[in-house]
C-alpha cells in the first residue's frame, strides 16, 4: 500500500507542474490581451441623461496615444498609460486626469477628476466598447435642424437668451435615432460641438437629446418638440439643472454672439489710459507702465487656462501678434486661474503657452474668485466672460472690448469675430 500510495502521490503531483506550465502567465499574457486598443463610448450621468464622448486608443511606440471624441470635434489626450488593469489618459491644460479600470472585456469604470474653483471634483465615468449603428430609413419626422433662440431663467427674474444652431441627418439609425449636432452660442463663447440624436419615443413624441464632455464642459442638452414646434427641456452638468424653452430665431442678427460682444464690457472713462498688472513665467512683476508697452498699440486678453474658449482664441492672438509686431502691437494676456497657488498656476500657464507656441507674454494677475476682476481691473465695467479681450490705443487708452469669443464650431461667426478682431488691431494701430 505504502508503494502505491507513493506513486499515486507522484501522479498527482507531475499533473499538476503538467497544467501549471501549460497555463498562461498571469500577468505578462493577460496585461497583454487586455490592452483597451479601439474605440470606446463613455458615459456621465446627470439629472438630464447621460452625456457621451468617445475615446479613440491607439499603439504608439511601446505605449498608446489617446483622443477625446465629440462627434467630428477631437482633442487629444496630454498622455495616455495603461498599467495592466488601469487606464490613466491626462489633460494637462485643464489639470484633469481620467482613469478606468477594466472591470470587464467590455466594461470599464472610473472617473475624471480636475481641479476647480471650489476644490477637486471627481466624476464617476463608464466606458464600453464602440458599437457601430446600423443604418436605419429615411426620417420623416421633425427636425430640430437650423436656428433657435433658447431662453433660459437668469439672475434677478431676467432671462437669459442664447443662440443654437443645429444640424441633423436625414436618414434614422436602425434603432430610430437620427444624429444630430450642434452648438448653443451665448455671448460668453459657444459650448463647442453638443451631439446626440432626435427620435420618437412609445408614445409618439418627438425627442431630443444631445451632450458634451471636453474635460471643462460636462453638458447634456434634453428635451421635447411642444405642439406648436418650440422646444421645452433641460440644461443640465454633473451638479445642476436649468429648464429652457426654444422658438426658432427669424432673427438671427440680433442674437449673435459676435454682435453683442462689442457692448457687454465697457470701461468707466475711456480717456484714462487702461491700467494693469500681474507676474510673468519667472514671478517678476509686470505693468502697463513697463518699457515693453511704452508706446505701443497693446490688446489685453482676459483668460484663464481652464477656459476652453480662451483655448480657442489663444492661436488667433498669436497670428495677429506674428502679423502685427513688427508694426507696434504689443499682446499680453491675463491670467486670472482657480486657485490662489501661484506655483501651481504658473505651471498651468507654462503649460497652455507651450500648447499653443506663444509668443507674447502671460502675466498671473488673479483668481477667478468673486470681486477678483473689480479688485485688479477697477476700470472694468459689467465684466461677464472669459475670455474678454481689450484693445489699447498707443496711449493706452481703451479703444475697443470685445467679450467672449466665437470658436471653430460655429462656423461663419468664427471667421467673424477673427476678421474684427484683425480690423480693431489695425485701427489701434493707426493703419
Amino acid at each position: 500500500m505504502t508503494r502505491v500510495r507513493r506513486l499515486y502521490r507522484f501522479i498527482i503531483f507531475a499533473l499538476i507542474v503538467v497544467c501549471l506550465s501549460c497555463a498562461p502567465s498571469a500577468t505578462a499574457g493577460e496585461t497583454k490581451a487586455q490592452v483597451p486598443e479601439g474605440s470606446w463610448d463613455g458615459s456621465i450621468q446627470t439629472s438630464a441623461g447621460d452625456v457621451n464622448f468617445g475615446i479613440e486608443l491607439k499603439p504608439q511606440g511601446n505605449g498608446i496615444s489617446a483622443v477625446l471624441v465629440n462627434s467630428t470635434d477631437r482633442q487629444p489626450f496630454s498622455s495616455a498609460t495603461w498599467d495592466g488593469a488601469v487606464l490613466t489618459l491626462r489633460l494637462d491644460y485643464y489639470d484633469g486626469t481620467l482613469t478606468g479600470q477594466l472591470v470587464s472585456p467590455q466594461r470599464m469604470e472610473g472617473e475624471y477628476s480636475r481641479q476647480t474653483s471650489k476644490g477637486m471634483v471627481h466624476i464617476p465615468v463608464t466606458l464600453v466598447p464602440h458599437q457601430k449603428r446600423a443604418p436605419g430609413k429615411a426620417w420623416t419626422g421633425l427636425t430640430l435642424a437650423g436656428d433657435w433662440l433658447f431662453v433660459r431663467p437668469g439672475a434677478a427674474g431676467e432671462d437669459k437668451l442664447t443662440l443654437a444652431t443645429f444640424q441633423q441627418e436625414a436618414s434614422a439609425a436602425a434603432d430610430g435615432k437620427v444624429p444630430v449636432d450642434g452648438i448653443l452660442e451665448p455671448v460668453s463663447g459657444d459650448t463647442g460641438l453638443l451631439h446626440g440624436s432626435v427620435y420618437a419615443d412609445t408614445g409618439g413624441h418627438t425627442h431630443f437629446h444631445l451632450s458634451r464632455f471636453d474635460g471643462i464642459h460636462v453638458l447634456a442638452l434634453d428635451g421635447d418638440f411642444q405642439p406648436d414646434g418650440s422646444l421645452k427641456g433641460q440644461l443640465a452638468g454633473t451638479t445642476s439643472s436649468v429648464p429652457f424653452t426654444a422658438q426658432r430665431s427669424k432673427d438671427v442678427a440680433s442674437a449673435n454672439p459676435n454682435a453683442q460682444a462689442g457692448s457687454l464690457t465697457r470701461v468707466k472713462d475711456s480717456r484714462q489710459p487702461f491700467r494693469f498688472g500681474g507676474v510673468d513665467l519667472s514671478a517678476k512683476a509686470v505693468d502697463q507702465d513697463s518699457a515693453q508697452f511704452k508706446d505701443k498699440a497693446v490688446i489685453v486678453d482676459i483668460f484663464g487656462t481652464w477656459c476652453p474658449n480662451c483655448h480657442d482664441e489663444a492661436p488667433i492672438l498669436d497670428q495677429l501678434y506674428r502679423k502685427y509686431h513688427s508694426q507696434g502691437l504689443e499682446i499680453v494676456g491675463l491670467a486670472y486661474e482657480y486657485m490662489d497657488d501661484n506655483a501651481r498656476n504658473l505651471r498651468q500657464i507654462g503649460i497652455y503657452r507651450a500648447k499653443y507656441g506663444l509668443t507674447f507674454p502671460i502675466l498671473l494677475a488673479g483668481t477667478t474668485a468673486e470681486g477678483q476682476i473689480e479688485k485688479t481691473l477697477p476700470q472694468l465695467v459689467n465684466f461677464g466672460a472669459y475670455p474678454t479681450t481689450i484693445f489699447l490705443d498707443r496711449d493706452g487708452r481703451v479703444h475697443a472690448i470685445h467679450a467672449g469669443f466665437a470658436g471653430p464650431s460655429t462656423g461663419d461667426k468664427y471667421q467673424e469675430v477673427q476678421q474684427r478682431m484683425d480690423r480693431l488691431t489695425r485701427e489701434i494701430l493707426g493703419r
